[in-house]
């Protein structure tokens, strides 16, 4: 993962380090780390690593500094194609949470500590998609003041890296920089030196004169806006003494070593387990309170305020100097169990691997698409062929993600939603259309014949709209086992390319349509040619014989209207019909797929008919199947009864009036077809007279294609699924 660090600054301080610790643990998995700060000694070990570092003054709250950071940050987003980015205080979560409605990308924080909650403090703070938070009364501070969701928060830890805070790290350096004697004893406290955090640095000076008897020596490492005036009073205390007790180091980017020095570390938060890995007794004493001396009965609460005191009573000067005296007098054995206990507590719950683990759960949450899907199609218009190719995506999704939220754009709306259990958006509401593409995470636009102009160039833009609109809301789009074209002008093929070139996957149902793309430089996206969805669908296990009353051999029509059919084309039809029957004593049982367009036309054939043929228009998928799985043959134009007789090992005599007819002819190797505008009475008969006569062996020859047909189709959804899951960073 590529991961921007958003955060105040650099210098020393608990947050600090916890995202230095986190950004290198990361890194050395192989993540990519890039840091936005207002920098500071920490930036020297971030190169070291290879972490780049972008200069953002994220510290300063002044109106100019926002504007400046939120510029800068938009800048690094956009140029290093940031995904993920993660905010470690308010003022970067502020402005990221501001740049994510304007960008793409996944957003979580960390809350490291608590912060004022009055008005306007409360409004702008943005604790993002997921947070982190450092310790449990954090989490419930959380809750309670920003009404987080218990379940968007994650509970960290500060992790410590154990062989950096070890007690074996080689400190000779500073003993010569500061003067410090390896048989005296250091007294060790490591805080932010601001007013609101050096309460302790305060109370040890007071105490200083009583506790640094002999061989024994105060050391404050850090820096902040008190630093001015503790350096007057250590200036003052050592003066009055005539040596040299309290030692005001500054800030340090070695703090490991300091810690090694020490024998007492006192102080709170990450400098405290610091110390703990470096197996030294901690007294635990801050700003929020006191604890006091570490050990396995202070363990509980010292987890529960993330070894920040926090609501424990107040440092007493009594208190802590009895404390520090008590571990004074003990012997080296007797202090060193302290030391262990400490050890052991960070080994078990505070490693910077567990740290690391807790960070990428949190993005693993974020990376991946809630799975929300937009069906776009043909679909609430009483079509048989496209509503079984919406029940056929709309099964296998819920079969293989019951969990998945699906929508369909539909002429009738409630219908739709009725019949296959999904919501369902009248497809001409752009309104909501529009509301329901922001909520999608993957359109399906199919499957079908979609994108052609054939039918009209306002059907094809129609689609191409809807797959235009997801992807400028950064939705996947998938053409889900799509028959394409044939797109007849030239502009409609330049726009068809424009948009179709930009979705992220394209399946199809036959060779053809792949052949089609090509034709009009559709080559970007990944295209697979699979099978029609229809393919997919469970065959039926009743019989519909005896629901329409039927007892003879018959043999299935299902034709269409079309533009270009003449007058002869009925004429000749229902002579055929009437040949069959009479010659082979089948029943011609007619079949309206569209019955807007195939019910005029199927009624004007019979009447011109001599013989008796039977015609049914209220019917369900389930039926038709089970009719054309007892049908002597089928013959038609429309694909998907002939997309049914193939699932059945059923012939076919079929006219061609679209390719996608022949396609799946020929793909089954059925060439008993003839082209719609040259029908020939003779070739017609010649051809039912091959069928009827071989009839076994046709069926079994379809059965083997029909097999691999399912198969192909079955990974429309898979592909589909693997679209929706894959990480979106």
């Amino acid at each position: 993962m590529k991961i921007l660090m958003a955060l105040m600054g650099l210098e020393i301080g608990g947050a600090e380090t916890h995202v230095l610790e986190l950004c290198k643990v990361l890194a050395k998995r192989g993540h990519e780390i890039l840091v936005a700060s207002n920098g500071g000694v920490y930036e020297k070990e971030l190169d070291s690593i290879g972490i780049k570092h972008f200069k953002v003054p994220l510290h300063n709250k002044k109106v100019s500094s926002l504007i400046k950071s939120y510029a800068l940050l938009k800048k690094i987003i956009i140029e290093n194609e940031i995904k993920l980015v993660h905010a470690h205080a308010r003022i970067p979560a502020f402005l990221c949470g501001l740049l994510q409605k304007k960008l793409d990308f996944k957003f979580v924080t960390t809350a490291h500590w608590i912060f004022k909650t009055s008005f306007p403090f409360n409004v702008l703070t943005n604790w993002g998609e997921k947070t982190l938070a450092v310790s449990d009364d954090i989490k419930n501070y959380l809750i309670k003041n920003y009404k987080l969701p218990e379940k968007n928060i994650t509970v960290t830890i500060n992790g410590i890296d154990t062989e950096k805070f070890s007690q074996d790290i080689n400190y000779d350096d500073i003993l010569q920089e500061f003067g410090f004697d390896k048989n005296k004893k250091y007294i060790v406290c490591v805080s932010r030196l601001d007013k609101d955090r050096s309460l302790c640095a305060h109370k040890l000076l007071e105490i200083a004169a009583d506790i640094c008897k002999e061989n024994v020596e105060l050391v404050i490492v850090g820096s902040g806006s008190d630093e001015s005036e503790l350096k007057k009073k250590v200036e003052l205390i050592n003066k009055k003494i005539a040596r040299k007790i309290i030692h005001l180091v500054g800030a340090r980017v070695d703090v490991n070593k300091f810690l090694a020095l020490s024998s007492i570390f006192v102080g709170v938060s990450r400098a405290a387990l610091e110390a703990m890995a470096a197996k030294k007794p901690v007294i635990l004493a801050g700003n929020e309170g006191y604890i006091g001396i570490f050990d396995e009965s202070k363990l509980q609460r010292a987890i529960q305020t993330n070894f920040c005191c926090r609501e424990c009573e107040n440092i007493l000067c009594e208190k802590l100097k009895s404390d520090i005296q008590k571990l004074l007098n003990l012997d080296k054995k007797s202090l060193q169990k302290f030391g262990d206990y400490g050890f052991d507590i960070i080994k078990k719950y505070y490693s910077v691997e567990k740290m690391a683990d807790d960070a990428i759960s949190v993005y693993e949450s974020v990376r991946y698409l809630p799975k929300n899907i937009l069906i776009s199609g043909y679909y609430g218009f009483n079509n048989n062929g496209d509503d079984s190719v919406l029940k056929s995506i709309v099964d296998d999704l819920k079969k293989s993600a019951p969990e998945i939220k699906i929508t369909v754009l539909s002429k009738r709306p409630l219908e739709t939603s009725k019949l296959y259990g999904v919501n369902s958006v009248y497809r001409f509401n752009f309104f909501a259309i529009k509301k329901c593409i922001k909520q999608t995470n993957l359109l399906i636009s199919g499957g079908g014949s979609l994108i052609q102009d054939v039918t009209s160039t306002h059907s094809l833009k129609y689609y191409l709209w809807i797959i235009n609109l997801a992807l400028k809301n950064s939705v996947r789009v998938m053409l889900y086992s799509n028959g394409i074209g044939p797109i007849l002008r030239k502009k409609n093929k330049i726009l068809a390319a424009n948009i179709l070139n930009r979705v992220d996957l394209i399946t199809l149902r036959d060779k053809n349509s792949a052949d089609e793309l090509k034709k009009f430089c559709v080559d970007k996206p990944p295209i697979i040619v699979t099978a029609d969805a229809a393919f997919n669908l469970d065959l039926p296990q009743t019989s519909a014989l005896l629901k329409f009353n039927i007892t003879e051999n018959f043999f299935i029509i299902a034709l269409r209207s079309w533009k270009y059919n003449a007058e002869a084309f009925e004429k000749n039809i229902a002579v055929f019909a009437d040949y069959i029957q009479q010659k082979y004593n089948l029943l011609p049982f007619f079949v309206p797929m569209h019955p807007a367009n195939d019910v005029k036309i199927s009624k004007k054939i019979i009447s011109l008919m001599k013989s008796t043929a039977k015609y049914i228009c209220d019917y369900t998928t389930n039926d038709l199947i089970n009719l054309i799985a007892k049908a002597e043959f089928v013959f038609g134009m429309r694909l998907h009864t002939i997309i049914y007789a193939i699932q059945t090992s059923t012939p076919v005599l079929a006219l061609i009036y679209d390719p996608k007819v022949k396609a799946i002819m020929d793909e089954t190797n059925q060439f008993t077809y003839i082209d719609v505008g040259q029908l020939n009475l003779k070739k017609l008969k010649d051809f039912a007279s091959d069928i009827l006569m071989n009839r076994n062996k046709i069926s079994e020859q379809i059965k083997n294609c029909a097999d691999v047909l399912k198969q192909n189709s079955a990974q429309n959804t898979k592909l589909a699924l693997e679209l929706l899951n894959k990480p979106i960073f």
